[in-house]
């Protein structure tokens, strides 16, 4: 009747929840009536009435407690210290759900308690950056489905560790799949049209680095030709210089490239990317481009080019540099 569920992993970790709710063998109509939720911050003694309380026309009542765990400052940790040793008595008309979402001190008290009362305790951890091509292979088969791994790497790549974002692309990909096979690195490309506007940034950034105006401009009319607005795409070109004028910066004075992610907050795949084309160009060269996309943008706003001739011309002028 004891369930302790922790971790940041949130789409698992809720899933589990609602999989205890289920279980739980009351009907759907009278689980809002036997169900009481404790939000932080909060206190053993409103732990202890929240559990104690009769279940109405049914068995059992089920009390969920939201990140009363993490509640570990001060006085607090006496309270953490009255709900572990209430742990015992909780009443078997009672299913106690500690929901946290960041991990438990192996010391906690709740926790060794917990264990010591052989309580259903489920760690949700995030899967690590080079385990998530396989976390989305493994979560397409929960859904019935399959997914190339070039596939599923191309979206951990793009999305990063957002679960819920993950599983709902899988979902529109299967329901866009259709057939029972597996989804390809086309079928992603279709479905998430802001990841194959992500690859052909890279790549315009990439023919700019290598001064060479054609393929740059080819890359941009990719662009336009999938119904990117150009002031989209001008928002994207200076958010990339952006970030190549900050490496750069960055590798000038030997910072490492698990210093750059922590310090931009940006997946480790994208700092590779922009680590590599920044060695292309000294910062002055960054500086004058920055210059460049200022002037574009003055020019577009004051409607003295429209905004695909100015893209247009920031292309040869980037290429030039």
């Amino acid at each position: 009747m004891l369930h302790l569920l922790y971790g940041e992993n949130d789409l698992q970790r809720e899933e589990a929840l609602a999989e205890i709710i289920r279980q739980s063998g009351l009907t759907p109509d009278l689980r809002d009536l036997n169900t009481e939720v404790l939000e932080a911050p909060s206190t053993a003694a409103a732990l202890r009435r929240a559990c104690s309380v009769i279940p109405f026309l049914g068995d059992v009542r089920i009390v969920i407690a939201r990140e009363l765990l993490s509640q570990t400052k001060g006085p607090m940790m006496k309270e953490l210290d009255e709900i572990a040793a209430y742990l015992p008595d909780l009443p078997p008309s009672t299913i106690l759900i500690f929901c946290e979402s960041k991990a438990l001190a192996v010391k906690h008290p709740v926790l060794e308690q917990a264990k010591k009362l052989k309580a259903n305790i489920q760690v949700f951890s995030l899967p690590a950056a080079k385990d998530l091509s396989r976390w989305i292979v493994e979560r397409t088969k929960m859904h019935r489905g399959a997914i190339e791994f070039n596939a599923a790497t191309l979206l951990a790549q793009n999305i990063g560790p957002n679960l819920r974002m993950l599983d709902q692309e899988i979902r529109k990909l299967m329901l866009y799949r259709g057939d029972n096979k597996p989804i390809t690195v086309e079928d992603v490309k279709v479905m998430a049209p802001y990841i194959q506007s992500a690859d052909v940034i890279f790549s315009m950034v990439d023919a700019i680095g290598q001064r060479d105006p054609r393929s740059a401009a080819t890359y941009l009319h990719q662009l336009l030709e999938v119904g990117e607005h150009p002031l989209g795409v001008f928002g994207m070109i200076v958010r990339q210089f952006r970030l190549l004028i900050q490496v750069r910066w960055l590798v000038d004075r030997g910072r490492s490239e698990p210093d750059m992610i922590a310090r931009l907050n940006l997946k480790p795949f994208i700092v590779q990317k922009v680590r590599a084309q920044a060695q292309r160009f000294t910062l002055e060269q960054l500086r004058a481009a920055y210059q460049l996309l200022v002037d574009s943008d003055l020019a577009i706003k004051r409607g003295l080019l429209e905004p695909e001739a100015a893209l247009d011309l920031l292309i040869v002028q980037l290429t030039g540099l």
